[in-house]
């Protein structure tokens, strides 16, 4: 603790710096730095994680992070959690194991994405960016795609695919669709949506959605009736 107060105490900001925090309303919780964590790793990257930068956005001094946080380490074991428990991009519950009730959890699913309700993939292709020089990031990517390929292999199997077929289908899905927000491609959501149907039917085999919203259809008119 000493080492840390002198540490502090040589890189005090000067008075002209100090009356410019005084001008913001301090944050200082766990979730501020966490969100000012995820902001900038978005902006900056990984560099950008530097304690005094984040402070100062916060409008706290560098004894603030050491209120909140045992260590860096620490500090960034909970952005990863953040990253884990928020970016989405599956919807929560599992994909159901008959066709009709399937292909509706896949339509909310393209509607999540579309409107990028519950999925930030600029936080998460930033996440990405950071596994490829941290070990710990990295672990956290291989196990967030191994989740998201299970889910979506279980999906392709209720529309009427065996196992191998369904696994290369989810990857294919998969990969498209990070390498699409990885490529930056530019459109607007009407754009999106105008052509989200022909990206489906395209990724997930028309033959075999066809069945499927059959069975939706045929499960609503039961429910109706």
């Amino acid at each position: 603790m000493s080492g840390r107060r002198a540490a502090f105490s040589k890189t005090t900001p000067a008075a002209g710096h100090r009356t410019h925090m005084v001008g913001r309303t301090p944050k200082n919780t766990v979730q501020d730095w966490i969100e000012a964590a995820q902001r900038t790793l978005v902006d900056e990257g990984i560099a950008g994680l530097k304690v005094d930068r984040l402070a100062n956005r916060l409008g706290v001094t560098r004894g603030g992070f050491y209120h909140n946080f045992k260590d860096r380490d620490e500090f960034f074991d909970q952005i990863i959690a953040h990253w884990e428990a928020t970016c989405r991009f599956l919807p929560e519950e599992a994909p159901p194991p008959k066709a009709g009730d399937a292909v509706e959890w896949l339509d909310r699913m393209i509607a999540r994405l579309i409107e990028s309700d519950g999925y930030d993939y600029h936080f998460d292709l930033a996440v990405r960016e950071w596994a490829r020089a941290d070990k710990r990031a990295e672990w956290a990517v291989e196990r967030a795609d191994r989740e998201r390929l299970e889910v979506l292999q279980r999906f392709f199997e209720a529309l009427g695919y065996d196992d191998n077929h369904a696994a290369i289908r989810a990857r294919v899905f998969y990969y498209h669709q990070i390498g699409y927000y990885a490529i930056g491609v530019r459109q607007s959501i009407p754009e999106r949506r105008k052509n989200a149907q022909l990206y489906v039917d395209i990724l997930c085999g028309e033959e075999a959605l066809s069945a499927a919203r059959a069975a939706a259809l045929k499960n609503r008119k039961a429910k109706a009736a």
